[in-house]
């Protein structure tokens, strides 16, 4: 280990060798060069500034490791929090078994706090990301369309039009995506790359001034036939409309609808679907209990006031390395500081991430927990967990 070079930044110059060790690691016996890239160009682009966020680890010279961080602010109501995204956690297939996973990890985690990241997103494996401190937390709803829930297209579906989006509809689209109480935020120069991708097709309508979109993909990574639509938004019937147009093109007779938080989208799709589901929308790690409770205090303070919370929470959290940290959430009128003592909460690291951001309603998860007394409780239950989402089309 100790003539291992790194993790270190990459350099422009070695994106193009990182995008094919990490087709080797992910896309090992397919055809072509980078499957990975091409799957996801919205976050690997050959870009100086895009290749700075991977972090290589080189042995004698050896590309053995790799993994991106990239940035992300979370919109969770009236709060923005910023987060790093982890993608692409290669090790070399020979090479598994020596750390080098924990090396890249570790790495990635002490540089997402000094860029001043208040928690880290991932998808994986519970197993074996928790250990680093990630758990599964966040909202993703899936709804089950047939043609009997949604209903067979008419004549009047048949008469719209369906396109791909152009130059002026990324921007409508994107104004769309802004609009959700609970997303990612996304820069216009994302949108084009975000639609147009290998394993997804975009379509758009309009009628006068309605305007819906869809982006739909089929299984293994294939346009077609589809399986789900990974994000839609607009006008509530035309959005309909697409969905039973693109209905026609699916194999199975049935659309997987990935959808957040969002009543909105609850509203629409709960009354045509066959049957739906919820899970965790990833994994999520607290970097910093501080920095992730001021950014969340906008909107805490929104449900605290409407449920007519006032208290004050003080957290004592054990991460998964053994330190302590600690945090305050007051949300206490000014007059009232003197007048009411904290609550102390006892938690570890992980039972932070599910009690600002779990998929589970906290009675039922914490629950004659001893570090959090039943008041605390009772009070915290009124306004958390805040409901992340991440779109699965902004996976990465």
């Amino acid at each position: 280990m100790n003539e291992w070079e790194g993790p270190r930044r990459a350099r422009p110059d070695e994106f193009g060798e990182a995008m094919r060790f990490t087709d080797m690691v992910f896309r090992p016996g397919q055809k072509g060069r980078g499957i990975v890239q091409r799957q996801y160009p919205h976050v690997y682009r050959d870009e100086p500034a895009f290749a700075r966020r991977l972090l290589l680890l080189r042995d004698k010279g050896e590309l053995i490791g790799c993994v991106a961080v990239h940035p992300i602010v979370l919109r969770l109501g009236a709060a923005q929090v910023s987060a790093g995204g982890i993608g692409i956690v290669g090790t070399h297939p020979e090479r598994r078994g020596e750390g080098i996973m924990t090396c890249l990890l570790t790495e990635a985690i002490r540089q997402m706090r000094a860029a001043g990241h208040a928690v880290s997103v991932l998808g994986g494996d519970r197993q074996r990301y928790a250990r680093f401190g990630w758990e599964n937390a966040g909202v993703c709803n899936v709804y089950e369309l047939t043609s009997r829930s949604l209903g067979t297209s008419t004549v009047t579906d048949h008469a719209v039009r369906l396109k791909k989006p152009d130059a002026a509809m990324f921007r409508r689209i994107r104004r769309l995506s802004g609009a959700r109480t609970f997303g990612v935020e996304r820069k216009l120069a994302d949108t084009a790359p975000l639609l147009l991708r290998n394993g997804k097709e975009a379509w758009v309508c309009q009628e006068g001034r309605r305007f819906a979109y869809a982006v739909a993909g089929g299984a293994g990574r294939t346009n077609r036939p589809y399986t789900t639509i990974h994000e839609f938004g607009g006008d509530a019937q035309l959005v309909l409309t697409l969905f039973r147009r693109l209905l026609r093109h699916c194999a199975a007779g049935r659309l997987s609808v990935v959808a957040g938080p969002n009543p909105d989208e609850q509203a629409l799709l709960t009354p045509v679907s066959s049957t739906w589901s919820r899970r965790p929308a990833g994994m999520t790690q607290v970097l910093d209990p501080c920095r992730v409770v001021q950014q969340l205090r906008p909107e805490l303070l929104q449900r605290a006031h409407a449920c007519k919370i006032s208290a004050c929470f003080e957290f004592h959290v054990t991460c998964v390395n053994g330190k302590m940290q600690q945090a305050t959430i007051d949300l206490r009128a000014p007059g009232q500081h003197n007048r009411s003592r904290p609550y102390y909460l006892r938690i570890d690291q992980l039972e932070l991430v599910e009690l600002l951001f779990g998929c589970l309603p906290l009675h039922e998860r914490f629950e004659g927990h001893r570090g959090i007394p039943a008041g605390a409780l009772s009070a915290l239950a009124a306004i958390l967990p805040v409901p992340l989402h991440i779109p699965s089309l902004s996976h990465i």
